[in-house]
């Protein structure tokens, strides 16, 4: 483990943003983005980064939105044309797919989100 401020910046964009995406710190891939669900950690245990103007607002949101209805409608669509199925046991369907696929992405992409903003600001320097 090294020492706070003593890990090599990431070597271009992708790498950043999978960092970002596999919410481990922007900079050095090591330390975790979050200390719980959703919390931002204030800077990073392994290189000692901050975050604490690292503020996601409603990207991640939006981007989880957009990613979920693009596998809920597809699955809507196939139980409306298939028509096997009562519509309750379709909304219980889709409101327990739609409620898993939420608590995966959002994650994921405030981790994308927060990478993206630490990057933008890294370079403006």
């Amino acid at each position: 483990m090294s020492q706070p401020g003593t890990a090599a910046p990431p070597s271009g964009l992708a790498h950043t943003l999978l960092n970002g995406m596999r919410l481990r710190c922007p900079r050095c891939g090591e330390g975790k983005l979050f200390s719980a669900y959703l919390k931002r950690k204030d800077a990073c245990d392994n290189c000692g980064q901050s975050f604490v103007s690292l503020d996601a607002d409603d990207g991640p949101a939006w981007l989880t939105i957009a990613i979920v209805a693009h596998i809920i409608i597809p699955l809507l669509w196939v139980f409306e044309r298939d028509g096997s199925l009562s519509y309750g046991t379709e909304f219980l369907i889709l409101a327990l797919v739609t409620i898993a696929c939420v608590l995966v992405v959002l994650p994921v992409a405030k981790g994308l989100f927060i990478a993206a903003i630490w990057r933008i600001r890294r370079d403006e320097r």
